[in-house]
């Protein structure tokens, strides 16, 4: 299982995602340089837009990360689609800017994309933008459009996203049930054993939109820790120090397959996450007085790469319409063509057919 010994190795459960894990330091570093490559590129241009703050740009994204539960209820997503569509707008912002990409059109992006690669079919572009209010605007189904193969790009074109929360929360508390050591508070009704599952699911988006630590922890940590968080909390250890509390009994399962310095590091992760998870708001709390002003310069800086993005198509156009007009300078003119298939037609019959050689201008000149 995912909490059994195929968890000895993160990499293998995380498929695909163990590239898009980072330390602390890592992430910073790629999030200052996309920062940076913005910002460089706006002054290149002389533009008149105020870049954003490292700062403002973090707020930014995450507000919008933060609405992405609340679109794919309108569009009655699955919860499949939500996690995928995170995962995918967190790593995007990663390594890209919000002052380059717009993130309210990338959370827009993010669960479509998400939709094809969960197959959920139903649930097309236009359905996504008509429940939102975008319905009627063709501008904005051209700009989620044209942001698809950047986000792609930008993710490394890494669609597998496993596990995911609700399979691997309900796999955890399955195995914790043939757990060799007993759990305080463990549910007893199939009623309070559902409503534990989807506290701790809940938690698990929301802690995972207000913050980076999808890209910090392996996905499996996270579930671990936000199940252990809703059994503290519905038998009472708030706190979740004491040895007795029932997270103990869930990182003791975890840790179980693991031995020296991989134990160690899991129980270390599992312990930060948890302790994150009780003393964090897991719902960051921004005035939307101050997003919108945010918003409001990112927007200009948004305007500017438009026109940088649209000159670049418009080079990339050109060189294509370019290499096509000297590969067709390369092929032989037809006339001439129908002139050698003439004399190969002459020949026919003849024995000594060997004798027939196309010469070039240099052979013709020695000739």
């Amino acid at each position: 299982g995912l909490f059994g010994p195929a968890a000895s190795s993160m990499s293998e459960v995380e498929a695909g995602g163990c590239r898009w894990l980072f330390t602390k330091e890592a992430l910073e570093h790629a999030q200052e340089a996309a920062h940076e490559r913005a910002s460089q590129a706006l002054r290149d241009r002389r533009v008149l837009a105020k870049p954003l703050t490292l700062s403002q740009g973090s707020q930014l994204v995450v507000f919008y990360a933060q609405k992405l539960p609340e679109l794919c209820k309108l569009c009655s997503a699955p919860s499949e689609v939500f996690w995928t569509a995170l995962v995918f707008f967190k790593r995007f912002y990663a390594v890209s800017s919000p002052m380059e990409f717009d993130p309210m059109v990338m959370m827009y992006t993010s669960v479509h994309v998400a939709c094809k690669v969960e197959e959920v079919r139903e649930i097309t572009l236009d359905k996504i933008l008509e429940v939102s209010g975008f319905g009627e605007d063709s501008a904005m189904k051209t700009k989620v459009t044209e942001s698809e193969l950047e986000l792609l790009q930008n993710i490394g074109f890494i669609l597998l996203v496993e596990p995911k929360p609700a399979a691997a929360l309900r796999l955890l508390a399955e195995e914790q049930r043939n757990f060799k050591v007993p759990v305080a508070g463990f549910p007893g009704s199939s009623e309070h054993f559902e409503e534990l599952l989807s506290k701790a699911e809940t938690l698990v988006y929301d802690f995972c939109a207000s913050n980076n630590s999808l890209l910090l922890l392996p996905a499996s940590i996270i579930f671990a820790a936000a199940w252990g968080a809703a059994l503290d909390e519905g038998s009472g250890h708030a706190a979740g120090t004491h040895s007795t509390a029932p997270s103990s009994a869930v990182l003791s399962m975890l840790s179980q397959n693991f031995k020296g310095a991989d134990k160690d590091a899991v129980a270390r992760m599992m312990k930060e996450a948890l302790h994150a998870m009780k003393q964090v708001n897991c719902k960051a709390d921004l005035d939307k007085l101050t997003m919108q002003e945010i918003a409001k310069g990112a927007r200009k800086c948004q305007r500017a790469f438009g026109m940088i993005h649209e000159e670049r198509r418009q080079r990339s156009e050109a060189h294509r319409k370019e290499r096509k007009r000297r590969r067709n300078d390369m092929k032989v003119p037809r006339s001439d063509l129908e002139e050698l298939k003439r004399r190969a037609q002459v020949l026919q019959g003849q024995e000594d057919v060997e004798d027939f050689v196309l010469h070039g201008p240099l052979d013709m000149e020695e000739g």
